[in-house]
């Protein structure tokens, strides 16, 4: 006798699903076609219009991927580079950070411990002054701590502490960031 395999598990609402793809509409259409840095803040308005919650002179490249723009907020001055995708659950970036080109927060997983792999998420933190290299995957669930550097291309699974330098894959604790403020 056979046994059966259980089927997947759908946790998303009807209504989330809903939004999100009138989202993904309007960012087809609205967002990504306006890729000039003078239109930036057209950009933040129509995040803000889905319930983002972005602090002044914040830069948000227009090849961004945001399938939950209610989920984020990003404090001021922070900058999110070409390619970033901040996945569905929720992100809040702090002021003055930076998330260079191509990098993954990855809030949104399954739960791999049951045979139905619901779907589960966790918030992912990035405290103010941190700075999140080319190419790094986040996972759900992580904080990244004040000043950290994440090094281009590490793959974060633990928490970063505050002026902490991690990188590779695992990431982990390479030295601590000296900070020289010259004026």
């Amino acid at each position: 006798m056979e046994k059966s395999i259980p089927k997947y598990i759908d946790t998303i609402p009807k209504s989330d699903k809903l939004y999100r793809l009138i989202w993904r509409i309007v960012s087809l259409f609205l967002f990504r076609p306006f890729s000039l840095p003078i239109f930036n803040t057209w950009r933040i308005f129509l995040l803000k219009i889905f319930g983002a919650r972005i602090g002044k002179g914040s830069v948000i490249y227009s090849s961004v991927y945001i399938p939950s723009p209610w989920n984020l907020t990003i404090g001021k001055e922070s900058a999110i580079g070409p390619g970033v995708q901040l996945h569905y659950g929720k992100t809040i970036i702090g002021n003055k950070v930076t998330i260079s080109q191509r990098s993954y927060l990855c809030s949104a997983t399954h739960k791999i411990d049951s045979i139905n792999t619901p779907f589960i998420s966790g918030t992912i933190i990035i405290k103010d002054y941190a700075w999140i290299a080319a190419e790094c995957f986040i996972m759900s669930g992580i904080t990244v701590g004040e000043g950290a550097i994440v090094g281009a291309r590490a793959a974060v699974f633990k928490n970063v502490a505050n002026w902490a330098i991690v990188g590779g894959n695992p990431a982990r604790y390479l030295k601590k960031r000296e900070v020289y403020d010259y004026q």
